[in-house]
Parts: C-alpha cells; structure tokens; sequence
C-alpha cells in the first residue's frame, strides 16, 4: 500500500475504510483518553459525513505496519471507535483499503453506528456526483447557490446552502441558509429554501428563486 500523504478528493474518500500513520492528531486523541499502544505506529479507520462537522474519520483498530503485506492489528476499539474520531484534513498519511484487503482483514463491516449519518435522505443527496463541483471542501452537504429573485433591483448573490432532501423526481432539493445575505432577499440565515439545478451564463449552477409578488 502506499502510505505517502496525498489528499485525494472527498468523493473518494467518503464511506471509505483507511490505514492512515498516527501523526499528532490522532497521538493527541488517544493519548487523552489513555488509548495509545506503543507498538502501533498506525490506525484504520472509516471516513464517513457528519451533517454539521464534515468527513471525519472514525478510528476502528490500531495496526504496525509491514512491509509489503497487510497491517498487523493490534488492538479493536469497542463500539466500533465511539467517540475516537477526527475530522479529515487531521488524517495525513493514508491508503484507502480496498474490497480484497478488507476481506483478508478482520474488521466487523456491519457498522450500525452509521445509520445515524446516513439516513436515507442524505445518502442520497451524497450519492449526487452532479452537486460536487457546488460542495464545500470537507462539509459534503453544504452547496453554493445563487440567490436571486423576481425584483430585479437586487442583484444575484452567491450563499451557502446545507442541503437536507431531495424532490421525489430529484429535480429540486430543501435546505438551510447557513449566512446571512448582504441584500434584503426575504429570508435570512437559518431559513429554508428550495435550491435547483439550472443553466445560467452558459454553465450549471445551483440557484434559488426568492418570488416577491
């Protein structure tokens, strides 16, 4: 596996198991919670979404690693690492594990723990490639979007959506405004809007109508 530092690209790492070194972060975190093993020099983990905190990453096991073959583990946290996560840009070094690899290594797959950030709403919204490019780095569910309304005096305005449905036909999605508007559009942060795909100046935007009449 190759453990040099690479920042690959949130889609990929999402709902993805890691071997990941124990930099000072990690070292911090289970040193406080008197968790650390001398002998491990790394961990695995799972990325997964938190709605309000990002992708964190919730450490599973501690691991040596060896030299071209599968870390050795040698210590599972219970409860599937309650409580031992960190969020993504404190993971350094890592190797996203693949479906082979986990097979040949003895990590529970059933995590229920996740059904608590993933209910069926986000997962899929999460599951949009075509909202990514609108994603804000590590806080997956939040989107730019482009506020305008039907007063053409006020002019558009970029904001930060978290999106939390989708339509039945998936055309439109519910969210919540997360800063306040420059402009007086009628709505303020906190509030919810009703966000869509559209095509403006030639490219694909996520936009919200705000109708004052």
């Amino acid at each position: 596996m190759n453990m040099t530092h690479s920042r690959t690209m949130d889609r990929e790492i999402v709902n993805r198991w890691a071997v990941a070194e124990i930099n000072n972060a990690i070292s911090d975190l289970l040193s406080g919670k008197g968790l650390l093993q001398p002998e491990a020099d790394s961990c695995i983990g799972y990325f997964y979404v938190d709605h309000d905190e990002g992708i964190n990453f919730r450490i599973h096991s501690l691991c040596r690693r060896l030299p071209d073959t599968l870390p050795e583990i040698i210590y599972h946290f219970k409860d599937h690492g309650e409580g031992l996560t960190v969020i993504s840009d404190d993971v350094e070094a890592y190797a996203l594990l693949s479906a082979q690899e986990l097979l040949a290594l003895p990590i529970d797959e059933e995590q229920r723990w996740m059904l608590y950030y993933e209910p069926e709403m986000l997962h899929t919204l999460r599951k949009r490639v075509d909202i990514d490019r609108f994603r804000a780095p590590v806080y997956f569910d939040d989107v730019t979007v482009l506020l305008f309304t039907t007063d053409k005096e006020i002019e558009p305005e970029l904001v930060w959506v978290r999106l939390n449905s989708q339509s039945e036909d998936g055309m439109s999605f519910q969210g919540t405004l997360l800063n306040e508007p420059y402009s007086d559009y009628g709505v303020h942060e906190g509030g919810m809007l009703t966000v869509r795909l559209d095509e403006q100046w030639g490219e694909r935007v996520l936009v919200a109508e705000i109708d004052f009449e």
